[in-house]
């Protein structure tokens, strides 16, 4: 791709770019900082640091990060912070663990592109971090993602599903755009990846094997990417396999996913939570999915108990399934046995959860108006806003017909 280049005096910011959306969005920000577009360049964040070392005039560039690695990607932003360069990074990857390393490289800032030029221009302006001090300046602009962990009382209620949905909303451009990853770890029995029609991930059990080597070059290349924004660990052990043997790794990959998603939705086998209480401990919200009948609410009761004994602090959401009708259980005794609401009550739509099932496709994107993908926004709603976890449940109600 062609750009001008600059002959006289170094421009005060410089950029090189490698696509054509890095490059409108060099254009963008020189335009607002007042300087002409002949400082943009070509070759990228691996041109700059091939050029610039020597180039003692330049002090700032706006660098696209291209097909580079992230290995590649830090050590290119290190040689050119060594020479006195403070750099400014664009790629298209949007997660914290490529924000983190750049900034300990020693880059000034880092942005997903689309990017506004206010934004990046903002950070030209801003007081640069010492090399030095980049991780501890990155560290607290780089916050956790949330990690909301699904388990479901008894077989049947639904709670694989309601984990599916969840992380289908949290990661849909129309729900909560967040970047989401989708762990199943039931590694047994685990159906995300068959009820999605996709591929076992076999990085999965590489990743429990040593969660220690989990970092974004790790994860894109081991997860399967459903979309844009949502990625999947789903595998079953085979028959030289134990489960036994993996799911102490849960409590150490959990954390590593955090760093690298806004947003962490466990699918988790209720027996976890007497084989590994450490796993639960590494969530932020655990939600319980059971039917109104007498074994179900036990069940429920017993996990709760146990949760509160091991982690007294972790917020527990009750959500009630009519996919089971079993006992029929009035929901307030149901709240009352448990000593805690009802945060939602997913409502018995058969037709439509077999549509999606066919579909292979989360209810919430096939049928985002029904009322089961209504109760579902609430669990998420629940689960990431604070104020809104003892909120009394809302039971969807369905629209009336024209005639009656």
């Amino acid at each position: 791709m062609p750009f001008d280049t600059q002959d006289g005096v170094a421009p005060s910011l410089q950029a090189y770019v490698c696509s054509d959306t890095g490059a409108a969005t060099a254009r963008a920000v020189l335009a607002e900082s007042k300087q002409v577009a002949k400082a943009i360049h070509g070759g990228g964040l691996s041109g700059a640091a091939r050029l610039l070392p020597n180039a003692s005039r330049v002090k700032c560039i706006l660098a696209e990060m291209g097909q580079l690695s992230l290995d590649m990607a830090t050590e290119c932003v290190a040689e050119l912070t060594r020479a006195g360069i403070e750099v400014i990074v664009l790629g298209r990857v949007d997660d914290i663990a490529t924000y983190r390393a750049l900034r300990q490289a020693g880059a000034r800032d880092y942005f997903a592109l689309p990017a506004k030029a206010s934004d990046i221009l903002a950070a030209t302006t801003a007081t640069p971090p010492a090399v030095g001090m980049a991780a501890s300046v990155a560290e607290p602009q780089a916050q956790r993602g949330r990690a909301i962990g699904v388990i479901g009382c008894k077989g049947g209620t639904g709670a694989s599903l309601l984990a599916q949905n969840l992380a289908a909303h949290a990661s849909a451009p129309r729900g909560a755009a967040r970047n989401t990853a989708l762990l199943d770890a039931d590694l047994e029995f685990g159906s995300q990846a068959i009820d999605l029609d996709r591929d076992e991930t076999r990085g999965l059990f590489d990743a429990l094997r040593a969660p220690a080597r989990v970092d974004g070059t790790f994860i894109a290349a081991t997860m399967d990417q459903i979309s844009d924004t949502l990625s999947l660990y789903s595998g079953q052990v085979r028959r030289d396999q134990t489960a036994a043997d993996y799911e102490p790794g849960l409590a150490a990959l959990l954390p590593r996913l955090r760093d690298a998603f806004d947003t962490v939705i466990a699918d988790l086998p209720r027996g976890l939570v007497l084989r590994q209480p450490d796993v639960i401990g590494t969530l932020d919200r655990l939600v319980l999915v059971l039917p109104a009948g007498f074994a179900g609410v036990n069940a429920a009761s017993r996990l709760i108990g146990q949760v509160r004994a091991d982690h007294p602090d972790l917020p527990i959401l009750a959500v009630l399934s009519e996919t089971l009708k079993d006992a029929g259980i009035r929901h307030k005794d149901i709240a009352k046995a448990l000593d805690m609401p009802l945060t939602a009550i997913l409502p018995c739509c058969t037709s439509a959860l077999a549509k999606a099932h066919k579909a292979a496709r989360p209810l919430v994107t096939l049928q985002p108006r029904s009322s089961w993908a209504r109760a579902v926004r609430t669990v998420f709603d629940a689960a990431t806003d604070p104020a809104a976890a003892n909120a009394a449940p809302r039971k969807a109600t369905p629209r009336k017909r024209l005639f009656g």
